[in-house]
């Protein structure tokens, strides 16, 4: 890092409490060949490196078009990083999107697993590194078929008949349970007349990453649909989903859903509406901190309705200390237009963000941010 850009870091995070804040930016628009950088994504391995993830958009701001799978490397806490890499394109300037990375990192940091799309939720793709994403090993489509029968028995799919199901990863980190199941959060959804149906559900592994399978379902409910979520062990083992939310002919709901499962995953409760979470139709993070602690990071603004890019911002961080059942504090990260975010600790017991964030755009850089848990106190 050149030294104007250290002091800059520093001063920031001088300027934020005695240097409990770092903040720097990793990504910006209209730089190393790409107009904009996307759906970041973090873990952190054993030796205390931090991979980050991010799809790299050519020309546009926009979903759909000529998009690239990227990664950097920081083996210093997140101060300086390595040039970006291309993990994974296709079609040179063909318009094919490759991203919704989900990356998941093994209990003992040493396996990094990586699952991906091609073109949205046509088809799922995975590799991993043993080397703290030095290598990746070559990528391949998951034995999970987006019409498995455990697909099909979702309520709402049974009014799509004949319509081709998609999945999508993440897009966000996973988790390895204490039994041993990897587990990528994700979603399905059908298409039909133009109008567009999701559910979120998870994709697993048993085998450290050999093979991918469907497994449940967050229950549909006629009220909202779910789709783009995060999930956390619970310090009895079960697991705990919080989803992003729209209702009815509206892109937004106004609030996270929660939903918990006792099978690891194969089953669900029915969704609930967690009113001590505010979103505005946007992905968020969950992280378990510690033996007690669960954080959950999104831009916390009530609104409903249509989508507004100035409805994404004032990016919070929340803890709760009873496995999310409630939040007891909760800081903002950035009072700015904030969007997508994850969540990691770094090997020093720090909280590591990552998040989309700008002036006009809640999308014209990527930041990482490192928080001493000091900071969530000092208010």
């Amino acid at each position: 890092m050149g030294t104007g850009l250290f002091l800059a870091a520093s001063m920031i995070a001088g300027a934020e409490g005695e240097k409990e804040v770092f903040r720097k930016d990793i990504f910006t628009r209209n730089t190393d060949g790409y107009h904009t950088y996307r759906i970041p994504t973090m873990v952190v391995t054993a030796s205390g490196a931090v991979l980050v993830f991010v799809e790299g958009r050519k020309t546009h701001r926009r979903d759909h078009g000529d998009v690239d799978l990227l990664m950097k490397r920081s083996e210093d806490g997140g101060r300086t990083w390595s040039p970006q890499r291309l993990i994974h394109e296709e079609g040179g300037d063909a318009l094919i999107r490759v991203g919704n990375p989900c990356p998941i990192v093994e209990k003992d940091g040493k396996t990094v697993h990586l699952l991906f799309t091609r073109n949205g939720p046509d088809c799922l793709f995975y590799t991993k590194s043993t080397d703290d994403g030095k290598s990746w090993t070559p990528f391949i489509r998951t034995t999970d078929d987006p019409s498995a029968p455990e697909y099909e028995k979702s309520n709402f799919l049974s009014d799509f008949e004949g319509s081709r199901v998609g999945i999508g990863a993440g897009p966000v980190h996973g988790i390895h349970t204490r039994r041993g199941r990897l587990i990528a959060p994700s979603y399905i959804g059908r298409k039909l007349n133009g109008e567009g149906r999701g559910q979120s559900c998870i994709i697993y592994s048993d085998d450290r990453g050999k093979s991918w399978h469907a497994g449940g379902v967050i229950p549909w409910n006629p009220e909202f649909r779910h789709g783009e979520c995060t999930v956390v062990e619970r310090s009895d083992g079960s697991l705990l989903m919080n989803m992003r939310t729209a209702a009815p002919g509206l892109y937004s709901y106004g609030y996270r859903l929660t939903s918990v499962s006792l099978d690891e995953g194969m089953t669900w409760s029915e969704p609930v509406v967690d009113k001590n979470l505010p979103c505005p139709a946007c992905q968020g993070s969950m992280l378990r901190f510690s033996g007690d602690e669960i954080l959950f990071l999104n831009p916390a603004v009530n609104h409903r309705g249509g989508f507004s890019i100035w409805s994404r911002k004032r990016l919070t961080l929340r803890v709760s200390r009873d496995d999310g059942k409630s939040w007891v504090t909760s800081r903002i990260v950035n009072e700015g237009l904030s969007g997508y975010s994850d969540l990691a600790v770094g090997r020093n017991g720090h909280i590591l963000a990552l998040y989309e964030n700008g002036e006009k755009d809640y999308c014209e850089k990527i930041t990482f941010l490192e928080m001493k848990r000091s900071w969530l106190r000092n208010r």
